[in-house]
């Protein structure tokens, strides 16, 4: 019962994190940038990405509680463990994302549109395309990491709950 509910938990929690990394980041987002203004967009994501990583956090979350029953359970150092670290590293890296790099991100953005005219634009520009650059990379492993967790819950389900060999 309490395996059924823990792998019940994780995979839900899984699926609506990479189904909501995957909306926004291929579809969402390019969509905003194509339909409005380059500042209208980027006000618009402003507005949306504290609630995407408010996502991540809260899914992430729950894949960490909700792997911990499995990795004990199963011996060793085992598929479920291998999970649980994929699931904490991505929750890390949301949690990053969002409480640093975003936060950096939006001063950066204001900075190099404040200083266009001066001679520190290029150097304000610069260090915000960085940091953007930082924040697209960081969603990407949390997009990767997701992918993997669905090829290790797959191989799990296969293997080592079941049994089949």
């Amino acid at each position: 019962m309490l395996e059924t509910l823990a792998s019940s938990v994780f995979l839900m929690a899984m699926g609506v994190w990479l189904g909501g990394v995957v909306f926004f980041s291929f579809f969402t987002a390019p969509v905003i940038f194509e339909r409005l203004p380059r500042n209208q967009a980027a006000d618009l994501i402003s507005v949306i990405f504290p609630r995407y990583y408010k996502l991540g956090y809260a899914c992430g979350f729950l894949m960490i509680v909700a792997g911990l029953y499995p990795s004990w359970r199963e011996p060793g150092l085992g598929m479920a463990t291998l999970s649980l670290s994929f699931a904490l590293l991505a929750t890390i890296c949301s949690i990053y994302a969002g409480v640093v790099v975003l936060p950096r991100v939006r001063r950066l953005r204001q900075t190099a549109a404040s200083s266009a005219g001066t001679s520190e634009h290029s150097a304000n520009r610069a260090a915000y395309i960085r940091w953007h650059q930082i924040s697209v990379t960081i969603n990407s492993a949390v997009l990767i990491l997701l992918i993997t967790q669905v090829l290790i819950y797959g191989y799990r389900i296969r293997f080592v709950v079941a049994g089949d060999a």
